[in-house]
């Protein structure tokens, strides 16, 4: 009877422990924007983003613009439109995306970066380089 208890004890506490859900590995399931460029357009402002990685993750993209802010300044977005990967307004080629935004953006020099969000939500946003355009360009 002790044995029986003492096994049936042991196979209890052997049962316990700390379980998790599997994390996926971070190295295998990133995305990343591999390159980036904006132009200005007939009062348009069009983005055209390369990405790699796992491409099947990307949940969404963040296009963030700042106006009129200062170059060595953070970047601090006062213009954000969030564009999922299948929407109308986002132009699909292979792995570039492309975008138009033909909102009123009265500003004299606008800076842009774009954030790529992974369906994983233990992995950071990709993030691309900051751009900058003024009307010259």
């Amino acid at each position: 009877m002790k044995r029986t208890l003492l096994l049936c004890l042991f196979l209890v506490l052997a049962a316990c422990g700390k379980k998790e859900w599997p994390q996926p590995i971070v190295t295998e399931e990133m995305i990343q924007i591999n390159h980036m460029e904006a132009r200005l357009e007939q009062g348009c402002v069009m983005i055209n983003a390369k990405l790699g990685g796992r491409l099947v993750n990307l949940e969404y993209f963040m296009v963030e613009i700042e106006q009129d802010g200062c170059p060595t300044c953070p970047f601090t977005p006062s213009f954000v439109r969030k564009y999922y990967p299948f929407s109308s307004g986002v132009y699909r080629q292979e792995n570039s995306y492309i975008f138009t935004i033909c909102e009123p953006l009265p500003a004299q020099t606008l800076r842009i970066r774009l954030k790529a969000d992974n369906t994983h939500h233990i992995i950071e946003p990709a993030l691309s380089e900051i751009i900058t355009l003024s009307p010259a360009q």
